[in-house]
This record gives structure tokens, C-alpha cells and sequence, in this order.
């Protein structure tokens, strides 16, 4: 029985998605085909349009045999904890192989981007330090610093699929995860903002947010379009700006001791953060007001998502990776896998009722679960009542 892992967000589910799970199973020769998929906050910090729920049906209808829930303390971080999240989960699941999508599908590249991030020679080190004490975020500076050791690497990170591939084999080289990886060449670009022949999830959300239901279609598998036309009409959606006030309060509120607990804090950033929020009025006004050089506004917007979910740094410290894999959904051909899992102990999560636990992670999950739910008007204790998908 091989298996394949992905690790994806699927907000929403569309056709470069299906188009990525029939070349990952194609490509590895894989029988069951696994999905870590981020649960209800992606890795920019952003609610997702859908519940976890209907993306893994999304997933199922379309290719996947089984969907595994990669939650909020891992699915809202920066690429390297959301990979070695993902990547742990599918070790966990006795994965073989991942396939991942990348705009440069060298894996030979790949490998040595990654071999060169995990031992980066000192005068790596020391580019990397003068970079960041120019003011330059983290990303840009390493991406640079790396571009002098090794030329041709910087372009490389900096695109974000290559940079996402590239954290996936570190994290599979720093949890010897003993699995093969298989890049496959990805589709259209991964920030488009106008729908193409192969459209991003950020088109395809603003055609949806438009109303263009037309484009919609075009963009997704027509199982997917029917789905998410039924949670459409049924007021399911989180829609951009739903969680804004919750947020503005919460930010407001706050006090000095709760700012100082929040992960991935430096540089009083805080203050532009806590000000910013008394003087804007959405999400958007307030990460736009409050960027900087340094926190750009994929950072912000996680940090931002920490402060909502009452994420600190010490619930991170508490487990910093995730051990039981959280089932969202399943075909039959995936129930042999679910049996290896817990032949060799592995506790598999199918409802949150099953998990009787004060762990900090799971906490942050069902108040992610709540506040997902707030923004579209629905009763708390979604996590609760949420099944397992069977098809």
C-alpha cells in the first residue's frame, strides 16, 4: 500500500486542485492519496470561505482518498512551522512519499536550497544578520543572503510555491521523515488576481466575493461549484471582513501583558498595532496602516489571527508539532491506511467530542471553530457537531 501525502489549503477548491491531486497520484504511483489540509485560519492569518467540513468534501469528490485537519497552531504560521506541521501529520499517517506543487520543479534544486538553508556557511549567517538590520523582513533577507551563496537561489525563493517546496524537504529532513518528494510543476500564478485557465484561490474568493458566480464555475470542478453554491444559499460563507469588529475589539482590549505574550513579537510593533487599531475601522484599513519594512502584511495578518484566537507563544511551546491526525473525511479506499495508523498507536481524531483534552492546541482549535462560525451566523459548537465526511 503506498501512500501519498499533500499538505494544501483548498480555499476554495478549485481546478488547479484537481489538476494537482490526479498528477500527484499519477506521478507517485500511489494507492491512497492524503490530504493535510488547513482547518478554519490559512497560513496569511485569513479566515477560510468554507467550513473544513466542505473543503475536504470538495477534496473527496475530486480526488483525494482521505483529508486530515492541519489546525490553526500550525496551519497559522510562517512556511517553515506550517510545512514541518503538515509534514509531521503525514509521518504520522506512515506517508511515503509528498508531492508538492512548485513554479520550478527541479528537484534536484530544490534539494540544494534546502541542504543550504538547513547548514548555511557563515558568510550566509552574516549576510542574513546585515539584511535584517537593514529593516528588510525575514523572508527577503534570507532570500538575498542565500542569492549570495548561492546564486540562482534567491530567485528561487522568491517565489512562494518554490519557497513553501523548499521549507516541505527541510522539514522532512529535520523530522526523518524517511519520504520521497515528487514537485509537481504548478499552474497559473499563486496571486492572480484576475480568473485565468488555471485560477488562483485569491481570484477565484474575489470573483465569489463579486458574485461572479459565471466565473466561479469556470475556475472549479463543478462538484465543488454546487457545493459551494449550496452553502452559498444556505449563508455559510465567511466572507472578507466578517471577523473585522471582533478583531478591532479584541486588539482595542488587550492589555500591555497580552501583547507581550503573543508569538513572533519584537520591535514595538505592538504599539503601531494597538494604535492602528484605535484609529481604523476593518481588518485591511488596520494591516495597511500598521505595516512596515520589517512586519509585512502576511505577518501582520498572522499576528493579528493569534491575538483573536488568544494564541501566545506559550501555547506554541506547549506542542510544537502536531501527533494526532484530526479526520475531516474519507473514501472507503482510505479506511486500510486508518487501520495501519492505529495498528502502530497513532490516535486518530474523527470528532472533536473524542478528544477529551485541556491541551492548549485543542482549545485554539474549538475557539477558531467558534469564531469561524460567528462570522457566519452560526451557533457556537460547530466543532462539536462537525462529522466525518463519507463518500
Amino acid at each position: 500500500m503506498r501512500v501519498a501525502g499533500v499538505i494544501a489549503e483548498y480555499n476554495p477548491f478549485h481546478r488547479g486542485h484537481a489538476h494537482h491531486l490526479a498528477q500527484a497520484r499519477e506521478i507517485t504511483g500511489a494507492d491512497i492519496l492524503v490530504v493535510v489540509m488547513s482547518s478554519l485560519f490559512t497560513q496569511r492569518g485569513e479566515a477560510a470561505l468554507l467550513s473544513p467540513a466542505i473543503r475536504a468534501r470538495m477534496a473527496l469528490e475530486n480526488g483525494a482518498d482521505a483529508v486530515f485537519a492541519l489546525p490553526v497552531c500550525w496551519s497559522v504560521r510562517d512556511a517553515e512551522h506550517f510545512a514541518l506541521g503538515g509534514v509531521r501529520l503525514l509521518q504520522r499517517l506512515g506517508a511515503h512519499v509528498l508531492a508538492f506543487g512548485a513554479e520550478d520543479a527541479d528537484i534536484s534544486r530544490l534539494r540544494a536550497a534546502a541542504e543550504l538553508l538547513e547548514a548555511p556557511p557563515p558568510a550566509m549567517i552574516a549576510a542574513l544578520r546585515r539584511g535584517l538590520g537593514t529593516g528588510r523582513p525575514y523572508p527577503a533577507a534570507l532570500s538575498a543572503a542565500a542569492e549570495e551563496a548561492a546564486p540562482d537561489t534567491g530567485r528561487l525563493l522568491a517565489s512562494p510555491n518554490n519557497t513553501l517546496a523548499v521549507c516541505y524537504l527541510r522539514a522532512i529532513r529535520r523530522l526523518a521523515a524517511g519520504m520521497d518528494a515528487v514537485p509537481v510543476p504548478r499552474q497559473g500564478a499563486y496571486h492572480a488576481t484576475a480568473l485565468e485557465a488555471w485560477p488562483s484561490a485569491t481570484a477565484l474568493r474575489g470573483a465569489i466575493e463579486r458574485g461572479d458566480w459565471q466565473g466561479a464555475r469556470q475556475a472549479m470542478p463543478e462538484s465543488a461549484f454546487v457545493l459551494l453554491r449550496e452553502e452559498a444559499a444556505q449563508g455559510r460563507l465567511h466572507l472578507a471582513g466578517a471577523l473585522d469588529q471582533a478583531l478591532l475589539y479584541r486588539l482595542r482590549a488587550m492589555t500591555p501583558e497580552a501583547w507581550r505574550a503573543l508569538p513572533d513579537l519584537s520591535e514595538g510593533i505592538e504599539d503601531r498595532l494597538r494604535a492602528a487599531a484605535g484609529a481604523c475601522d476593518s481588518r485591511e484599513r488596520l494591516l495597511l496602516t500598521a505595516k512596515t519594512r520589517r512586519y509585512p502584511y502576511a505577518r501582520l495578518s498572522r499576528l493579528c489571527t493569534h491575538a483573536l484566537l488568544d494564541i501566545t507563544d506559550e501555547t506554541l511551546a506547549a506542542r510544537p508539532l502536531p501527533e494526532e491526525p484530526w479526520l475531516l473525511g474519507l473514501r472507503d479506499s482510505a479506511l486500510p491506511l486508518l487501520r495501519q495508523a492505529k495498528a502502530h498507536g497513532v490516535s486518530i481524531i474523527s470528532k472533536a467530542a473524542d478528544l477529551r483534552t485541556a491541551a492548549p492546541w485543542f482549545r485554539a482549535e474549538l475557539r477558531a471553530y467558534d469564531l469561524w462560525a460567528l462570522g457566519c451566523g452560526l451557533p457556537a459548537g460547530l466543532a462539536l457537531r462537525q462529522g466525518v465526511v463519507r463518500l
